[in-house]
């Protein structure tokens, strides 16, 4: 698989360039993006693009949506999920042990219910089946990343499915990211280090124009690290473990980009990438578990890779026309996961496990604008897209090779459509849109589903999505928004189809053919108040979600309860569930050196179905910057609180106690170009848990300190730029 995909990247790469070399350059160049490729960056403003799926200002948007850009990432050592959640209220992501991080959670929603997005093409789905096997979001590494935006809420009319809880979207490094201000050639060299899982990593990125027309970007890098540091002190090679389990880690990308600009408006671009992660870990902590005594060694090896290629056609219109700009993307993308656990076992000398999850996606995409002025002014976005998923697992090792799920092709197409109407000249517009979604699931009934007695049902369905948002600016430095949205969730061919039958062990598991999508409603309210210098914004949501999809014991008393087993889990339509709360930011520009932000996140979830709380619901966080920056040097300092949790579903579960962390970093640039920087975190050396990660943990669990985070731990990078 991957060596087909490598081959359509090479084949496509090698079109694109024969295209740019053989076009016309006369003097496309004189174009605003080309010379945006020799101006200062300051000149440049930043734009959001997830939110509405064209560019926006950021101050244009609801508080609701929120960007983290190039230069922030680096300052706040930001390189995965968990240090973007510490300064973004309303995201947190939890952690395995073995797998790392794997659910992002926007407002209490996560997994496959937060569409997660790589320059507009959706990542493969989150997956997991019992203790052996696990594939998470964390595909992308954020060294290659030029900016993170997250759209918090139901966004199903612009996103359709999995769109549920929101949209968080990845941009990549481009060439003119490079470029701008040096001229046709430019590039970096980046290293750093971790304390907290002695981890170094080494990035290196070139980028070039091939003429006044043509630019191209090469990146490439790779981080070595070891266990994620806890504050636990036993040090046992068993279950009572609390210190981490001895792990190697092994992250690589690489990508490539090329683009091209015609006459007359016309943009080609070609991008190309590849991500590797491999983990070793020797895992202590299986050896004497409750559910596995018998085990006396365990070691796991786990390898994923994502390779994606993409063609993107952007215009826009240099005069009046019929459209003023439009947009096409065509991508192809795989995703390879290979669990291998390996056990000495006292009934067994040898006893492996390999777990494989295999999806590969192809789709297109494609909208167009029209603005109308008049009166009333009109944007309209006009858009659709058809994407294809092919998903495999299988089990296989010293068992005989089994699908618990058969192997499945899904299908889904969209089309939508957004009107942003203005009065007053713009301070007064309101936006409604609707989409058309189809989707269908058809599964492949091969000898390893049907040996363990496997039965999968096909699936057809199709959802409207409606939304209205209105924003107001009553005066000059005061806007207000609103807007009422739905979302849904089409059902995995998991969920509908997980499917095994083991009446040695009393065990088994039924498709649900009457399954239903999982849908939302939520109301919005909030204002942007201020401007750059001081300022801020307010939300308040309210969301209401039905039918969320849950796996249930239906045995005994149901007739579908599989005949010689005790347990027969079949997933199933349940909950009812609101989620309420609010989110503040606020900054400051003291003087000219001088800058403070603070930003807070307020959730309550709730199961209305059961009256209980909502475990994936984190408690009141907020955090406190302060930062100072003259031309050659400056700091900053970070103050995170979180209350303690108060609410769970079980009076048994663990409530994490609140706590308070303080980080330190500071910058020095010696000469032009080259930038060095330190942080120290947590500096108090606080023993504390992240609510995400111990969620369901029994509050007398012995091992609960092997799920705290790090103590005092320092971060070092070089980031030389030519």
């Amino acid at each position: 698989m991957q060596r087909s995909t490598h081959a359509i990247a090479l084949t496509l790469l090698a079109t694109i360039l024969q295209s740019a070399f053989a076009a016309n350059h006369s003097a496309t160049l004189q174009s605003a993006f080309a010379a945006n490729a020799s101006a200062p960056a300051a000149q440049l403003e930043p734009v959001v693009v997830t939110a509405t799926r064209t560019d926006k200002k950021l101050d244009e948007l609801p508080p609701s949506v929120s960007s983290t850009d190039r230069s922030e990432l680096d300052r706040g050592f930001i390189k995965n999920y968990r240090d973007l959640a510490s300064e973004e209220p309303g995201i947190n992501i939890s952690r395995n042990g073995r797998y790392g991080l794997s659910s992002v959670n926007v407002r209490g929603l996560e997994g496959n219910r937060v569409l997660m997005l790589v320059d507009g093409i959706r990542l493969p789905d989150a997956f997991a089946f019992g203790a052996y096997q696990n594939s998470g979001r964390d595909q992308v590494d954020f060294s290659q990343l030029s900016a993170i935006e997250v759209a918090r809420g139901p966004s199903s009319t612009l996103y359709g499915s999995d769109a549920l809880g929101g949209v968080v979207g990845l941009r990549t490094t481009s060439p003119t990211d490079l470029l701008r201000g040096r001229g046709n050639f430019a590039g970096q060299v980046k290293s750093d280090y971790d304390s907290s899982d002695q981890g170094l990593s080494v990035q290196a990125a070139v980028a070039g124009a091939f003429n006044q027309d043509t630019f191209w970007l090469l990146q490439a890098a790779q981080r070595q690290g070891h266990e994620f540091e806890t504050k636990g002190t036993v040090d046992s090679q068993n279950y009572h473990r609390t210190t981490a389990n001895p792990q190697d880690t092994n992250k690589r990308s690489v990508m490539a980009k090329v683009e091209h600009y015609f006459e007359n408006g016309h943009k080609l671009a070609m991008a190309a990438e590849n991500y590797r992660n491999e983990v070793d870990t020797t895992v202590y902590t299986d050896i004497g578990a409750p559910m596995t005594r018998s085990i006396i060694s365990s070691e796991a090896n786990d390898i994923q890779t994502r390779s994606r290629v993409s063609l993107d056609y952007s215009y826009t219109a240099p005069a009046q026309g019929l459209i003023d700009a439009a947009q096409a993307k065509l991508y192809y993308q795989t995703q390879n996961n290979e669990q291998t656990s390996t056990q000495q076992r006292r009934n067994i000398a040898s006893w492996q496990r390999l777990s494989i999850y295999d999806q590969d996606m192809v789709g297109i995409s494609g909208l167009i604008e029209k603005r109308i002025a008049g009166p009333i002014s009109q944007h309209w976005t006009i858009g659709g897209e058809w994407l294809q998923n092919d998903l495999a697992a299988l089990r296989t090792g010293t068992i005989t090779p089994v699908r618990d799920v058969p192997k499945t092709q899904t299908t889904q197409w969209g089309i939508y459509a957004q009107n942003e109407m203005g009065w007053d000249d713009g301070r007064i517009l309101l936006s409604p849109s609707l989409r058309y979604d189809a989707f269908k699931l058809r599964p492949e009934l091969d000898a390893e589903f049907i040996s363990q007695g496997g039965k999968a049902v096909p699936l057809d369905d199709a959802k409207v999505s409606p939304k209205l948002a209105a924003s107001w600016k009553i005066a000059e430095q005061i806007t207000l928004f609103g807007q009422y949205s739905e979302g849904f969730r089409a059902p995995s061919a998991m969920e509908l189809n997980s499917s095994y039958i083991s009446p040695n062990q009393g065990y088994a598991a039924i498709a649900n053919p009457d399954l239903q999508p999982e849908t939302s409603r939520g109301v919005e309210l909030g204002a942007r108040l201020g401007n750059s210098t001081v300022g801020g914004s307010f939300t308040a949501f309210d969301n209401r979600y039905k039918d969320f999809i849950e796996q249930v014991d239906i045995c005994p008393g149901d007739p579908l309860c599989v005949p010689g087993t005790e347990i027969t889990f079949q997933n199933q339509n349940q909950s009812r569930v609101r989620i309420y709360g609010a989110e503040a930011r606020a900054h400051w520009q003291i003087s000219k050196d001088w800058r403070t932000w603070s930003n807070m996140a307020w959730t309550v979830g709730r199961n209305e179905s059961t009256h209980e709380s909502l475990d994936s619901v984190a408690p009141l966080k907020a955090v406190l910057g302060l930062e100072y920056s003259k031309e050659q040097w400056g700091g900053n300092a970070l103050l995170t609180a979180a209350s303690a949790k108060s609410r769970v579903s079980q009076a048994n579960y663990f409530k994490s106690p609140g706590y308070g962390t303080i980080d330190l970093a500071l910058w020095w640039s010696p000469i032009k170009d080259l930038k060095l920087s330190g942080g120290v975190f947590n500096i108090a050396d606080q023993k504390y848990w992240n609510d995400s990660d111990v969620r369901f943990l029994a509050a007398n669990n012995s091992a609960l300190d092997r799920y705290t985070q790090p103590g005092r731990n320092v971060r070092i990078s070089a980031d030389w730029r030519f």
